[in-house]
């Protein structure tokens, strides 16, 4: 079962994925600040603003923190008991916005909707439910900066608690985001 899910929330994320190239990844010594991130030493990480019991909160579920190496940084919540959803957290530095990010992604499967995130200059939510899962992507724009939530949750899911849940990491990102030097 958690092979499936990570096997899931591989495939979601490298459909989001495809919108980011080698270049658009910051060089570390362009960090929004010269703290390094407790989450994998790295300078920053979405993970900087967001914690295991927050997601917990937010998700209805326990959930653990998986944060990768300083070589692969990774920012992820996954369910402590089997069946929970899991949510993998992403970014990268894009001066075109989200709307330009959004063009280059291609079509994009799902119901998509705009939607309002405090503090946030732009936002969008996917939601794919299928019999077999729910996948849900949310994307917001503070600046430069482009942040991804993806989830998903094997049947049996609840859809409207993930999409809440999306949402509510969406806004935590936000609110935790760093400005670019």
């Amino acid at each position: 079962m958690r092979a499936a899910v990570a096997a899931a929330l591989a495939l979601l994320s490298l459909g989001v994925a495809g919108c980011s190239s080698e270049s658009d990844r910051p060089d570390p010594a362009d960090a929004p600040d010269a703290a390094l991130s407790e989450a994998a030493d790295v300078a920053w990480s979405p993970c900087d603003g967001l914690d295991a019991a927050q997601v917990t909160r937010l998700a209805g579920e326990r959930m653990a923190e998986q944060t990768g190496s300083a070589d692969q940084p990774r920012c992820a919540f996954t369910p402590v008991t089997e069946g929970g959803p899991a949510f993998d957290v992403n970014y990268l530095w894009f001066d075109g916005g989200l709307d330009e990010a959004w063009r280059s992604m291609g079509r994009v499967q799902g119901r998509v909707s705009r939607i309002d995130v405090p503090g946030a200059d732009a936002a969008r939510l996917v939601v794919h439910a299928r019999r077999s899962a729910v996948l849900v992507s949310g994307f917001v724009q503070t600046g430069g900066l482009v942040q991804s939530v993806n989830a998903v949750q094997l049947r049996p899911y609840d859809e409207q608690q993930v999409v809440a849940a999306t949402r509510g990491l969406l806004a935590a990102l936000v609110k935790a985001a760093p400005e670019r030097p």
